[in-house]
């Protein structure tokens, strides 16, 4: 990962994105204006940005100068910015967006990228939102969107949050979105192609919050029965996930079928995207609507906090289906981690930041975590965790306080053991 990534110099509040897609020449004319408030005196301000050619920017309505690099744009106001001012930042840009390998070793390039079927779609994560809008790309800076996106009919959008208005004029229909609560900039996504918006009434009957999914116009004919059946237990799932964790915490949800997606699937927040309909991707990326979108990670190296925590859910739902139980999945994890001697799950390598340890042994620390304090104490310090982080970000070392002050206890050595040491130890007795 790029170190030099976002800027602690200003707060994102608001971004507002208003862009047109030309599919035939995969063309993107856009404009973004970021709403921010400073937290340091500047006299000039970066924002992340990689491609594209700039055409100008302006600060608070004014021209401002500017210059490129490779990762971004230096802005020059005309007046010093100081700490507790607002301001806004706005580009206007063109050109083709282009996918490119991250650093952070995701295993497919990231960006703005096209299907075989032709979908366009944004894999944000982890450092891809710089690759089609102007961002202070860092998971600690959450903020505001609204997503204003013109194609050509009889294409469909979705993005994050909330559909809220639709314009059709000769030139083809913007489609305006909002997502009203923070987001962190690797969430953000865009689907485009010849979709349908679906309501799914069950499950928001079910889960008490709308459902709604992006999928294929064909979708009901050609797809696998299997995903279909994944599909509809997404009301059951929230529910599930309400009980243990807390409410859901965003206005909407629901899933945009790509069928090829990299990864299988991705927790974009409130629409994750999924390359499969399996069941266990399917919920695992709807639990980092709790673990990893509405408690962001303060920084990348502590990204077991949400793979780790969305695994260990994971596991709880397939207990709860009958599938196995969480000592027996906790068990067949450990002896794979242990063939495969990977790193420790709270420091992994920048360049490996997705590998299987903050997965696997990030979830086998909640399950270490959850023989030494119990049931309740486990139980009450999730729901603790969510009902104190959300709705911002978190370390690794404010869960260890947490999990201290909610079991009254020293974790000291159970959490060097599971998160730090080189070498794993064994699960505890009763496992």
């Amino acid at each position: 990962m790029d170190a030099t990534l976002g800027n602690p110099g200003y707060d994102v509040r608001h971004y507002d994105l208003d862009l047109r897609f030309d599919p035939d020449g995969r063309v993107l004319d856009a404009v973004v204006t970021l709403s921010a408030t400073m937290t340091a005196d500047l006299d000039t301000v970066n924002v992340d940005l990689i491609g594209f050619d700039v055409e100008d920017v302006a600060v608070d309505g004014e021209d401002a100068a500017f210059a490129r690099t490779e990762r971004d744009i230096t802005v020059r106001p005309r007046q010093l910015l100081v700490a507790g001012q607002e301001f806004s930042l706005a580009v206007r840009y063109r050109g083709t967006p282009q996918p490119f390998s991250s650093a952070s070793g995701f295993p497919a390039p990231i960006g703005w990228r096209v299907s075989a079927s032709g979908t366009e779609y944004v894999v944000s994560g982890a450092d891809g939102a710089r690759s089609w809008f102007p961002a202070n790309d860092h998971p600690s800076d959450k903020a505001s969107f609204t997503f204003r996106i013109k194609v050509p009919e009889p294409l469909t959008v979705a993005a994050n949050g909330v559909l809220v208005d639709t314009v059709a004029t000769a030139g083809g229909t913007t489609w305006t979105w909002e997502m009203g609560d923070p987001m962190a900039p690797y969430l953000a996504t865009v689907v485009i192609g010849d979709y349908v918006i679906v309501d799914d009434v069950e499950a928001t009957a079910i889960a008490g919050v709308p459902v709604r999914n992006m999928l294929p116009r064909d979708f009901e004919e050609t797809s696998d029965p299997v995903w279909r059946e994944s599909l509809a237990r997404q009301g059951e799932m929230i529910a599930f996930l309400t009980e243990r964790f807390g409410p859901y915490p965003f206005d909407a949800y629901g899933i945009a079928a790509v069928p090829g997606a990299p990864g299988g699937g991705l927790e974009t927040q409130t629409l994750s995207i999924l390359g499969t309909l399996l069941e266990g991707v399917v919920f695992h990326e709807l639990a980092h609507q709790w673990f990893g979108n509405h408690v962001s990670v303060a920084r990348w190296q502590d990204i077991w906090l949400g793979e780790g925590f969305a695994t260990y859910a994971t596991w709880l739902w397939q207990e709860h289906r009958g599938e196995a139980t969480v000592s027996d999945l906790a068990a067949f994890e450990h002896d794979q981690q242990r063939a495969l001697k990977l790193p420790p799950p709270a420091d992994p390598p920048p360049s490996h930041l997705f590998n299987r340890s903050v997965y696997g042994r990030g979830a086998l620390t909640l399950h270490a975590l959850r023989l030494q304090i119990g049931d309740d104490a486990f139980s009450r310090t999730l729901r603790a965790w969510v009902d104190r982080y959300g709705g911002g970000g978190a370390s690794t070392q404010d869960f260890v306080a947490l999990a201290e002050e909610i079991s009254a206890s020293d974790l000291t050595s159970l959490f060097e053991a599971w998160l730090y040491a080189d070498t794993m130890p064994d699960l505890p007795a009763g496992n």
